[in-house]
């Protein structure tokens, strides 16, 4: 395999967008036949019939293994979370690397959400002694799905085997470009259903939101989730933002918008609360993540006009 110069990391993520035709044994068969014949593990988390032609392709082999493959269209912190603990899993432990392959899917996510992940797992899964090979199904929207697996893969899948990619963009790089290229949202020009200008006691706030949601579209559960997350943010802007803390909750049929603003400098690292700093819950410091699990969309941005200040808008769909 070859391997980017400029790379240093563990975890190696290829990509490889596939022919309306194309059968697993044409490409991918003979690339993972030369890690197992280095004896390295293969790991098939792919939808049927895909995983049983592929199993099929590479002959029984001893250190193949099928797995259920993860949904789909899963918000970009719950995939993430799945595949981290697939690879968790099955990682020998004994020097050698697992080759884990994935997909294709149906691209139940949209394109957004599906870069999303694509871009994180580069970030997430850095350390881990992981080849991912992504099976990528060819976009049914008009998108250029050649074009996302470019920018979201280090590595592509050839005839040559996997080849660095001169088109891969760093993660960070990727989303903060998505971020900005985010339209000014309508729901925040129609009249709230809850507003705290200068937040003082957050027991307050989640009884205002949890009677407000009770109404809402949301699911008793999705409420939940979604004043936790509100609860978690504002709890950050209160302890490492500059007050006062603003609280502003736009409803419609459709999806739910809370947007939390203070005055302290805005942080510019869309990587932020993906993975758990630490994995002790009683310790703190796991805000972000909690949130980011609850909620379909979290984004952070200068607060608006101002010059100064962070406004965090979560969004959570309600179907």
């Amino acid at each position: 395999m070859v391997q980017p110069s400029h790379d240093q990391q563990q975890y190696r993520h290829v990509g490889h967008v596939m022919g309306a035709e194309e059968s697993v044994a044409t490409l991918v068969a003979p690339f993972l036949r030369s890690a197992l014949s280095a004896g390295e593990p293969v790991v098939i988390a792919c939808p049927e019939p895909v995983a049983g032609e592929l199993a099929s392709a590479l002959d029984g082999a001893r250190d193949v293994q099928v797995v259920a493959a993860g949904a789909t269209g899963q918000r970009p912190p719950d995939a993430i979370a799945t595949i981290t603990a697939l690879v968790d899993r099955e990682l020998p432990g004994d020097g050698r690397r697992l080759h884990l392959v994935t997909g294709p899917d149906g691209r139940d996510a949209d394109w957004s959400t599906w870069t999303q992940t694509e871009a994180l797992l580069n970030h997430v899964l850095a350390a881990r002694p992981v080849d991912h090979l992504c099976l990528l199904a060819p976009a049914d929207d008009g998108s250029d799905g050649g074009a996302l697996a470019r920018a979201t893969h280090p590595w592509l899948l050839t005839d040559q085997g996997a080849v660095a990619n001169a088109d891969y963009r760093p993660p960070a790089e990727l989303l903060r470009e998505m971020q900005r290229a985010l339209p000014p949202d309508p729901l925040e020009e129609t009249e709230p259903a809850l507003a705290f200008d200068d937040l003082d006691d957050m027991r307050t706030l989640r009884r205002a939101l949890n009677a407000v949601l009770a109404d809402s579209a949301l699911s008793p559960d999705a409420a939940q989730d979604f004043v936790l997350a509100i609860d978690e943010v504002t709890a950050n802007a209160a302890e490492h933002g500059i007050p006062p803390v603003d609280v502003t909750l736009w409803c419609s049929p459709e999806r739910l918008l809370c947007a939390i603003t203070d005055r302290g400098a805005a942080f510019d690292d869309p990587l932020v609360g993906y993975g758990p700093a630490h994995g002790d819950m009683a310790v703190g410091g796991m805000g972000l993540w909690l949130a980011r699990r609850s909620v379909d969309s979290l984004t952070a941005s200068p607060a608006d006009g101002a010059g100064e200040g962070t406004t965090v808008r979560l969004v959570v769909n309600a179907s």
